[in-house]
């Protein structure tokens, strides 16, 4: 298929200059082009102009007439839970009346609770509201998404959770990528030995044969799992092939940053609770910090000290969290807006923050998160000639068409 978009008001390339993800003072790097067209062709960006070459023209079989709208690139929702059953929703209740979120966890309640939601439930169901989820981010303009298993903490539901998101991958006009989150919580019928035993000897060599993920997580947190666990973990599951990411720094900094530093990770996630030493750390290591605003706003606790990370060259990206307990929300907009509005970031910062940084958090940045000549055809459009109404005008969602792999995605 020989793509045409014609004629975009504003085409937000995000480019990278060679760089894997943009930092510092090159978060605010949109690379503005105005007035322009794109081609793509097999799945990828041909070119970028004013006027298609002729040579070209024969080869375009659909066009799109962009003009007074703005084209960005397909965003990247890179840390979430979609595949869960049941609700939270009296859980979330309680919350709002004083209990919290460690109170709510030792009374069976917490990441417990979806566990033995996902334990009762067929694979058919749960798949089918992972699917659900899927459709309802791509409304907002979400084109690649991050998925973790983590709520069946035993060896058959972990693979149950990573054989949904697999077949989703291969289902769905996405880009699905499997995280094994085994190290999420301690299942109560094991010693924390056994579990990690269980993590470590059974469920990473399973998963690794059986090619069900990319990444490793971990929650590092006080009452879950200590950094010299994650490391444990974390070297196993690259012995395995797979590549660390981390959730910690969310409620207490026990050492979770310089593990994941440690131990090579792609991205450390969530990170409202940060001292100075966790910044030092995180400065030129390469790491991408990812923010989770959404769930700031929903437990009302601290939000990640974004613009004091950006100040120190620290590459930040955001993401929905999208999961039952504590993030119950596919819109990525939403999350970006507040971005702009609670983590202090510009509205290119926060741009950048759901593309290339996003991209780069899951080490694809070389390929998708921006649009350049030879990168993955993913494009949104908005119906706005100026990028900034996406945020200025918030609350509603001005998606207008969604291009991946080079085809136009109809949701209904």
């Amino acid at each position: 298929m020989g793509l045409l978009i014609e004629n975009a008001s504003q085409v937000v390339t995000c480019h990278t200059r060679g760089r894997k993800f943009k930092a510092g003072k090159f978060q605010s790097e949109l690379g503005l082009l105005k007035n322009t067209s794109i081609y793509a062709e097999g799945g990828k960006i041909k070119w970028l102009g004013s006027k298609l070459p002729k040579i070209l023209m024969n080869s375009v079989t659909h066009v799109i007439d962009a003009k007074g709208k703005c084209v960005l690139p397909g965003l990247i929702d890179s840390h979430t839970h979609i595949v869960f059953a049941g609700s939270r929703a009296d859980e979330f209740s309680m919350r709002i009346k004083g209990r919290t979120y460690e109170e709510i966890a030792k009374a069976g309640g917490g990441i417990v609770s979806t566990v033995k939601a996902v334990h009762s439930t067929t694979k058919a169901k749960i798949k089918e509201l992972a699917r659900k989820r899927i459709i309802s981010s791509m409304s907002f303009g979400v084109t690649t998404i991050e998925a973790k298993s983590g709520y069946g903490l035993d060896t058959k539901n972990e693979l149950k959770m990573l054989e949904i998101i697999n077949e989703l991958n291969s289902e769905m006009p996405v880009d699905l990528y499997a995280t094994f989150l085994g190290a999420h919580s301690f299942p109560k019928n094991y010693s924390r030995k056994e579990y990690i035993d269980e993590i470590l000897y059974e469920m990473i060599p399973l998963i690794a044969k059986k090619d069900l993920a990319t990444f490793i997580d971990a929650f590092c947190e006080k009452n879950y799992f200590s950094p010299v666990e994650i490391i444990r973990i974390f070297m196993q599951g690259m012995k395995f092939g797979l590549v660390p990411k981390l959730h910690t720094n969310q409620f207490n900094s026990i050492g979770g940053i310089e593990a994941a530093v440690r131990c090579g990770a792609l991205s450390v996630d969530h990170l409202e609770i940060m001292k100075q030493s966790d910044i030092n750390s995180l400065a030129n290591s390469g790491v991408i910090a990812v923010v989770l605003p959404a769930v700031s706003y929903f437990l009302d606790i601290p939000y990640a000290p974004a613009r004091k990370m950006i100040e120190k060259n620290i590459p930040v990206a955001i993401a929905t969290d999208f999961n039952p307990g504590s993030a119950m929300s596919e819109n990525i907009q939403l999350a970006m807006s507040m971005g702009v509005h609670l983590l202090k970031m510009n509205c290119e910062e926060v741009i950048n923050a759901v593309t290339i940084n996003a991209a780069a958090s899951l080490g694809i940045s070389h390929y998708t998160g921006s649009i350049e000549k030879g990168k993955q055809a993913d494009m949104v459009m908005f119906d706005t000639p100026n990028y900034k109404d996406i945020l200025y005008h918030f609350g509603v969602n001005q998606l207008w068409c969604t291009i991946k792999n080079g085809y136009e995605i109809k949701l209904k």
